[in-house]
């Protein structure tokens, strides 16, 4: 293989690099025009100088082994040098030779002796390593049997997706009228009304006599800025909220975050667009050279024109396909189950922590046995009405309840100490109900490392296309990572499950997806996110290897982006109501009604039992004063009677 770089400020005769225009080359340089061999130098010069990269020259002449340059070929490269030397870096690399690390190809100018070696380097030599497919391609083609094989040459450029090219080919000798004429011809596959369409049209004819081509402005347009709405076939999978359908009036419709980018780029790329899925029953698929399955695997064989559906960056798919810019940022972190839900009584509790009620008991029990003391030993305070049942007087104190008269003694300051004390331990208890009572902030496991998940024993569960990203994690041992037996599984049903604590471990999703489902299914069940678990999960389109839609359409989406679309967007799928309230945060959030409604409830509920209670009351009382009326009465009948009698 003969491969190497050339900076042409002086390489050739010494004319080369000191005359540049025409009418200033030596004579030898001006008998070259019979040969038709000055046509390439003006192409470059036009079209290739708009970005400061090399021009590499590629010829291939059929099956020779040597694939040595014919005569023509080698006159046409050393006058498009000689009069391009001023700017021009070439490359020269064999077709067959293995590309190397270096920049891919975006200039090219390939020289072919025929159709057949066209077929042969476009099945063998074209390679995405170097080549870019979205570059610029000058083909010369030497020998061309008819027209109806420029037909052919253009479909199979446009099964390649080479768009941007420009083949330039002799006449036949056999036309008297056109004989060695060169003409150059290109094809619009997304023009108006030419949508798939490969047929060739004339773009500049170059003229023999004064060594001209006729025009040469507008050879390669950007056919990419308007699509006259030809059709795209877009790979996507079911994953919410990025790729989502539901049925309306019987009719299937595609919604959801990336769904909203495709059509915003469908609208001012104006293209239509039809989705497709993966047939071989598996959703993201693992990539392999050959023989990849799910829907990287449908992208890799050419099924899409570009696909979606939470298709994260990865070196897998950088190698086997092509990767837009990132049209979401999110985390790929971990879902983590919740805590069993306190009950009323256990938030009772919750204030002070165990050494803290010990505390408080052993300090009222000394109270208690004061208050007995005082009833036993002074037997004189035991007439007094305030300490006719000490323990019940200080759980009236404890309680706040009021104070009756007190006598100016150490009775009197002991009450006074109690009161003070069970005010402070009032006040610090009702503080601390006041945070428990907002429940979801203490229903997050603290799950919050990798080290806490390891420690608790967990599983992570994961999808098999996740786990390329935790394989080689030394954080993650092997032994506890456990993969969804089914592809297809719905993600909901996970989390459910996961909320009920039924997977034995940690969900590894990204984290539009939890959020997604807390939105929807948060009241069945909270799923919540390990804080320091996740790492930056970067979507995007991916791309067959061969594609030219990549650049227009990473354009539109990086100006999503600076508009905000993409944020807007991305917050009509995400609700954090249940994961507010964090303990960390500094400023107190207000109760709510579902925190606080037990107590009034329990409050009415006991208003209606006193109500009752006092009727009752009443009406017993009432028929006991008719009793002893009755009974009164009939003590004096008869007693009026006996009198009679």
């Amino acid at each position: 293989m003969l491969l190497f770089c050339l900076m042409l400020w002086c390489t050739f005769a010494d004319g080369c690099t000191v005359q540049r225009r025409e009418e200033e080359m030596p004579p030898e340089f001006l008998q070259s025009e019979s040969t038709n061999t000055r046509f390439l130098a003006p192409i470059l010069r036009a079209h290739y100088r708009a970005l400061a990269l090399e021009v590499h020259f590629r010829s291939w002449n059929g099956n020779d082994t040597q694939r040595q340059l014919t005569p023509w070929q080698g006159e046409l490269i050393d006058d498009a040098l000689c009069r391009n030397a001023d700017w021009m870096i070439v490359s020269f690399a064999d077709l067959l030779a293995p590309a190397v690390q270096r920049r891919s190809a975006h200039y090219s100018v390939l020289l072919m002796l025929d159709y057949d070696a066209l077929c042969s380097w476009l099945q063998h030599g074209l390679d995405s390593g170097a080549y870019h497919f979205d570059g610029l391609y000058t083909i010369v083609i030497e020998q061309l049997a008819d027209r109806g094989q420029l037909h052919a040459v253009m479909r199979e450029l446009w099964n390649r997706e080479i768009i941007n090219v420009v083949v330039v080919v002799v006449l036949a000798s056999g036309e008297a009228d056109n004989r060695g004429e060169l003409v150059a011809y290109s094809y619009d596959p997304y023009g108006e009304g030419q949508c798939g369409n490969a047929a060739p049209y004339e773009i500049g004819r170059y003229a023999n006599n004064n060594g001209t081509w006729d025009r040469l402005a507008g050879w390669f347009p950007n056919r990419l800025t308007n699509l006259h709405g030809c059709s795209l076939t877009v790979g996507t999978v079911e994953v919410s909220p990025f790729s989502m359908t539901r049925t309306v009036d019987n009719r299937t419709v595609q919604y959801g975050l990336e769904v909203h980018i495709v059509d915003t780029l469908a609208a001012r790329l104006n293209f239509t667009f039809r989705y497709v899925r993966p047939t071989d029953g598996v959703k993201w698929g693992i990539l392999y050279a050959a023989n990849s399955t799910g829907l990287v695997g449908l992208l890799q064989r050419r099924g899409a024109d570009f696909g979606f559906g939470s298709l994260g960056f990865s070196l897998n798919r950088h190698t086997y396909l092509r990767m837009g810019v990132p049209n979401h940022m999110t985390q790929m972190i971990m879902g983590i189950p919740p805590k069993r839900p306190y009950t009323s009584f256990e938030k009772l509790f919750q204030p002070f922590a165990a050494d803290a009620w010990l505390c408080i008991a052993l300090g009222y029990a000394a109270f208690a046995l004061v208050a007995l003391a005082l009833v036993t030993v002074n037997r004189r305070l035991a007439r007094e009405p305030a300490l006719q049942h000490p323990l019940y007087q200080l759980w009236v104190l404890l309680m706040g309840g009021a104070v009756g008269w007190l006598r100016l003694d150490s009775t009197r300051l002991f009450l006074i100490g109690f009161v003070l004390n069970a005010l402070v331990i009032r006040t610090l208890f009702q503080a601390g109900l006041f945070q428990r009572l907002q429940s979801s902030a203490s229903l997050a496991s603290d799950l919050n490392t990798l080290e806490a998940i390891n420690r608790a024993g967990l599983f992570y569960n994961m999808f098999r296309a996740s786990l390329q990203f935790y394989r080689d994690n030394p954080s993650i041992p092997a032994s506890r990572i456990k993969l969804v037996p089914n592809d297809q599984r719905d993600w909901d049903d996970l989390f459910y499950e996961l909320s009920q604590d039924r997977l034995g471990g940690v969900m590894v999703s990204p984290l539009d997806c939890i959020a997604y489902y807390v939105k929807r299914r948060g009241k069945n069940g909270v799923v919540y996110v390990g804080k320091d678990t996740g790492f930056m999960y970067n979507l995007g389109f991916h791309y067959p290897k061969s594609t030219v839609l990549q650049r227009p359409f990473d354009g539109w989406i990086l100006r999503m982006h600076a508009a905000g679309l993409v944020h807007h967007w991305s917050e009509e799928y995400r609700d954090n109501r249940y994961w507010t309230n964090a303990k960390e945060d500094p400023e107190p959030a207000s109760l709510r009604w579902n925190q606080i409604s037990g107590g009034f409830y329990l409050c009415s509920a006991l208003m209606l039992l006193a109500t009752v209670v006092f009727l009752g009351e009443i009406v017993y009382f009432r028929l006991r004063t008719r009793r002893l009326l009755q009974r009164c009465c009939g003590r004096k009948t008869r007693t009026r009677r006996k009198k009679s009698v």
